[in-house]
C-alpha cells in the first residue's frame, strides 16, 4: 500500500508520517509546495504521479478567526477542496481518509456528542469543516471522515502560535497567574490520534467517526493538571466562557465521544489524563 499524506508539515501530519515510517508503510509527504488543495489541476497531477492507494487529507484552515472574516476561502478549503480530492480518490479507486472537527456542534448537549447527534455549527469554520464532511461521503464510498477535537503535538500547529500545552507552560515562566475558561472537551495528543488513524485506515469500516482522547475536562481542569504534572506553581484562575473577547461565537461543550470505533472495537485512544503523562514525557518536561 502507498499512502499520500496531504498536509503533511502540520501538526497532526508529521505524526502521521511518524507513524507511517513506524509501520514502515509507503508514503508521500505532500505540502502545499507539491500541490495546492484548491488547485484541481495540481491535486490530479500530484496523484496520477504518485498512484496512491489511499490519501490522508490533513490540510485545512484551522484559523476559526480566519474563517469568520473570509468565509468564502473557508469554504474553498474545508469544503470544495474536499470535494475534488474525494472525487479524485473515487476515480482512482483509492480510500480517503479526512478530518472534520468538534466545532461541528453548537455545544448544548451536556452529555457529549456522539456521531448520531446533529450537527449545528455556530461559526464558519464548523460550518465549512461540515460541508467538507458531507461532500467526502458523497464523493467516495471508501471515505473516512475522522471528528476530533483540541489538538497538540510536538510539531506544534502552524500559523496558530502555540498549542495550549505548550502556551500554559510558557505561561508559568511569564506569569504569576493564568486565567482560563472553563469550556468542556477532550484535549487530544496527535501521536495516538494518528495511530487511530491509520488502525482505522486499514479496514473497510467506511464511515464518519469520532475520535478523541477518552475522557471529558475542561481548559482549566486541563491547565491544573498541565501545571501539577510538571510541578509549576503558578496560580490557575478560572474564569466565565466569555471572559475572553472572540470573534465568533464558540460552543461550550464539544466533548466527543467515540461511539463508533467502540462498535467496531477500534477504540484505542487513551484517556486524556495519561495521554498528557506521556506527551510531557517525550517532552522532557516530566517523568
Amino acid at each position: 500500500m502507498k499512502i499520500v499524506v496531504m498536509g503533511s508539515a502540520g501538526q497532526l501530519g508529521q505524526d502521521i508520517v511518524k507513524v507511517l515510517n513506524e509501520k514502515k508503510v509507503k508514503y508521500y509527504a505532500a505540502t502545499r509546495k507539491d500541490a495546492d488543495v484548491t488547485r484541481v489541476n495540481e491535486i490530479d497531477n500530484l496523484f496520477d504521479r504518485e498512484k496512491p492507494d489511499a490519501v490522508i487529507n490533513c490540510a485545512a484552515l484551522h484559523d476559526v478567526n480566519q474563517c469568520e472574516e473570509h468565509p468564502e476561502l473557508a469554504m474553498e478549503v474545508n469544503a470544495i477542496s474536499v470535494s475534488n480530492i474525494a472525487k479524485k480518490c473515487s476515480d482512482i479507486n483509492a480510500k480517503f481518509m479526512t478530518m472534520s472537527t468538534d466545532y461541528v456542534f453548537d455545544g448544548i448537549k451536556i452529555e457529549g456528542y456522539t456521531e448520531d447527534d446533529t450537527p449545528n455549527p455556530l461559526m464558519w469554520y464548523g460550518k465549512s469543516k461540515l460541508a467538507g464532511e458531507w461532500f467526502a461521503i458523497a464523493n467516495n464510498k471508501k471515505a473516512f471522515v475522522i471528528r476530533t477535537q483540541s489538538l497538540y503535538g510536538i510539531a506544534g500547529p502552524r500559523g496558530k502560535g502555540l498549542h495550549f500545552v505548550d502556551l500554559m507552560l510558557k505561561f508559568a515562566k511569564e506569569k504569576d497567574e493564568i486565567k482560563v475558561d472553563q469550556c468542556r472537551m477532550a484535549p487530544t495528543w496527535t501521536y495516538p490520534l494518528a495511530n487511530n488513524m491509520y488502525a482505522l485506515l486499514m479496514t473497510e469500516h467506511y464511515g464518519l467517526y469520532h475520535m478523541s482522547c477518552n475522557g471529558v475536562t475542561t481548559w482549566y481542569e486541563f491547565a491544573k493538571k498541565i501545571m501539577e504534572l510538571t510541578n509549576n506553581k503558578v496560580k490557575i484562575t478560572p474564569v466565565d466562557n466569555d471572559f475572553f473577547p472572540k470573534k465568533f461565537r464558540r460552543p461550550e461543550n464539544t466533548y466527543l465521544i467515540n461511539k463508533k470505533l467502540k462498535e467496531i472495537n477500534l477504540d484505542v485512544m487513551p484517556d486524556w489524563d495519561d495521554a498528557l503523562k506521556e506527551y510531557l514525557k517525550s517532552k522532557g518536561y516530566y517523568v
